[in-house]
């Protein structure tokens, strides 16, 4: 049976002894001697391809990629606020005045009351992004929206910083704007994290919620912005 055969190399005995001396394969040498014979001088001439070079920003980016990075996940929502407009603007003419934080607050407590999850962190603790700093507070959803605004103003008044005080939530209410962030980074000490995105108009408002989901079921996650979202297109059920 004939066996086709490998092709032996041109290589002079002095060529074949250097490349054996610096570890190169003969394959990888290219012969200039008659016939492509490798010659000592091609030996000499080899010179290796270059080591890709990796940039930092592409470690980095490896790096977020690796198993040891934090699981986040993120959901997003519009929620119509005509209802809430509406109410706010017929309350205030009756004396009694409201922000969209402080809705937003009481919404995020009744969403942590149909929350399985809720119970296992210890209490349902909000921290409310200012500027330059952070103002916690324990929103229940039997608390009235007139006991979480006084809370509120309690907080812009004192200016005293929860930044190192753990909490469930951070939720940080942007000015009216076109443009919204498409992501969020977690804060230290906080499990999820609300961004509030009011469009020019201010009838609408663009929910972004940034989980690690590591300690948050991300399907009781979604199921948070959900309620939030019905709460507050629906928000008679917060003034009561």
């Amino acid at each position: 049976m004939n066996m086709a055969q490998t092709p032996r190399l041109a290589v002079s005995p002095y060529a074949r002894r250097l490349a054996r001396e610096r570890s190169l394969p003969l394959e990888a040498l290219r012969g200039s001697g008659p016939g492509g014979r490798i010659l000592a001088a091609d030996v000499q001439a080899f010179v290796p391809a270059a080591a890709p070079i990796v940039s930092p920003d592409a470690v980095a980016l490896v790096a977020t990629l690796s198993p040891a990075a934090p699981r986040i996940a993120a959901f997003a929502t519009s929620v119509a606020l005509g209802a809430l407009q509406d109410l706010l603007a017929a309350l205030e003419s009756s004396g009694h005045v409201f922000a969209v934080d402080d809705v937003l607050l009481r919404a995020a407590g009744r969403a942590f009351a149909e929350m399985p999850e809720a119970a296992r962190f210890g209490g349902t603790s909000v921290a409310l992004e200012l500027a330059g700093r952070q103002a916690v507070f324990t929103v229940v959803p039997e608390m009235s929206l007139t006991s979480v605004r006084a809370m509120r103003l309690a907080a812009w008044a004192d200016s005293r910083d929860d930044t190192e005080t753990p909490a469930v939530l951070s939720l940080r209410l942007l000015p009216a704007s076109d443009i919204r962030p498409m992501m969020m980074p977690l804060l230290p000490r906080r499990a999820m994290r609300l961004t509030v995105s009011l469009d020019t108009p201010g009838d609408h408002a663009e929910c972004l919620l940034t989980v690690d989901a590591a300690s948050v079921d991300e399907a009781a996650a979604a199921g948070w912005l959900a309620t939030l979202k019905s709460a507050i297109e629906q928000p008679l059920r917060l003034f009561v």
